[in-house]
């Protein structure tokens, strides 16, 4: 069963935060950076993410078994906020559930502010940072070339979801 989103997330970490953190005053790479939170993000958040949660608000739809949506009403990613549709295939056979999952936001334009658990987006900081000031995935500055960490894993950990 896979979920598919719907409605994305607005950006959990936002270019000026993104800047702010990496020290960045000149508008050269904001693209680059942009990018940057972008690709750390996705590459936590649901449904294709490391953490197996949604992490800013978005819609979310799964085609599942009737059969195990009659049973069985638990659904991947959260936290979930709603269930905004259920759908019988014709057939009967399947359910099309659309849901809300994830954190909200506060504030409005460079104000906005993800409500979600602050290791979580202090690491996509960190990522962004790592992958800003390192633009090969290996260091070749030691004696042997050597992969760099990303050194978020304790951040995250805590907040990985495990499917059995």
């Amino acid at each position: 069963m896979r979920a598919v989103v719907v409605t994305p997330s607005d950006p959990i970490v936002s270019l000026a935060q993104a800047k702010k953190h990496l020290r960045v005053e000149h508008g050269d790479d904001d693209d680059y950076i942009a990018d940057l939170v972008a690709v750390a993000t996705g590459w936590l958040d649901a449904p294709d993410g490391w953490l197996g949660r949604a992490l800013g608000l978005q819609t979310l739809e799964m085609v599942v078994p009737a059969r195990l949506w009659s049973r069985d009403r638990q659904l991947p990613f959260p936290p979930l906020v709603e269930i905004v549709s259920v759908t019988a295939s014709d057939d009967g056979e399947t359910t099309v559930v659309r849901f809300k999952a994830g954190h909200d936001f506060a504030g409005n334009g460079d104000e906005k502010r993800w409500l979600g658990p602050a290791p979580i987006r202090h690491a996509i900081l960190l990522m962004v940072g790592h992958l800003y000031g390192n633009r090969e995935a290996v260091s070749t500055s030691a004696a042997k070339p050597e992969q760099l960490p990303l050194g978020v894993d304790a951040l995250l950990s805590p907040f990985r979801v495990m499917s059995v």
